[in-house]
Parts: C-alpha cells; sequence; structure tokens
C-alpha cells in the first residue's frame, strides 16, 4: 500500500449496527469479495462478524487468514486490514452461522481529502424472519464479544 492509497492507523471508527462491509479474501485462484452485513466493533482493534458455513470465503479465510475489510458510513470510509479466525462453530444461539473475529492490524483512510460519503449500503431484509434472524446473529456477535472481552466498545 503506498501513501496515495490512504493514511494507516491503528483505530476502527464507531460505525452504525447496519453498515455493510466487503470482506475481500484471496486463494490460489485469486481475490473474492462479498458484502457481510452481520458486524460487530468488539474493540479498536477488532471486528466480529458472522458467516453462513456455505460461504467460500470462509473456507478461504482458514486457508489464508490474512483479510481485508472495506467500511464504508457516513463520514468514513476505511479499510481494516488482518488476520481472521473463526471463533465459535456455530456462533452461539444462532447455529446457522460460523463466528468470525478479525484481528486489526492496520486500518487505511481512504476517503481522502475531497470525498464525502453521506451514508453506507441502503439495505434490508425480504420478510420479518430474515430480518428477526439477522437480529439474532447481532445480537449473538455482541454477546460473545462482551463475554470474550469483559465491556463493549461499539
Amino acid at each position: 500500500m503506498t501513501a496515495a492509497d490512504g493514511e494507516r492507523r491503528g483505530i476502527l471508527p464507531a460505525f452504525p449496527d447496519d453498515l455493510v462491509g466487503i470482506l475481500a479474501t484471496v486463494d490460489a485462484t485469486g481475490p473474492a469479495a462479498i458484502p457481510v452485513s452481520a458486524l460487530y466493533r468488539a474493540a479498536d482493534d477488532r471486528i466480529l462478524l458472522a458467516l453462513a458455513p456455505r460461504r467460500r470465503s470462509l473456507a478461504r479465510l482458514r486457508a489464508h487468514p490474512a483479510v481485508a475489510l472495506a467500511l464504508l458510513g457516513p463520514g468514513f470510509s476505511v479499510t481494516a486490514y488482518g488476520t481472521a479466525r473463526v471463533v465459535a462453530e456455530p456462533l452461539a444461539g444462532v447455529d446457522f452461522v460460523v463466528g468470525v473475529e478479525l484481528e486489526v492490524d492496520e486500518v487505511a483512510d481512504t476517503l481522502g481529502g475531497r470525498t464525502l460519503v453521506y451514508g453506507g449500503v441502503w439495505w434490508g431484509w425480504r420478510d420479518d424472519d430474515s430480518a428477526a434472524r439477522h437480529a439474532e446473529v447481532r445480537a449473538a456477535l455482541e454477546s460473545w464479544a462482551n463475554a470474550s472481552s469483559g465491556n463493549n466498545t461499539s
């Protein structure tokens, strides 16, 4: 990464609960990126996320744990670089997802001096059951974060 790509710093910005990030993983065939809506900022340098067990990105990060997570929200655009690992399989209370922890080594501020971000991806669920399942996943991530660190910094 060059200085033109953004300034690196070590603290993740606070972000809204409904933020969608883009998780980039890599394997022998090259990089892949997927949207991830189940994110939880557990600390200044730690993000928890949930992935469906069928996701190829899960297999990629198991084999090659170096990942990048792009986050764009109101007033910020950052990419978090670090190491991902499965921490709960399945995630307690929601047996249809796997809990993944991203230990952030570096954060690149990619907003730039001339750019504004007014909001993240505008998204929702097609039905109430899906929305309820997502809320359960977010609650499980928060619970796991609080149990593993003893505090909440979101």
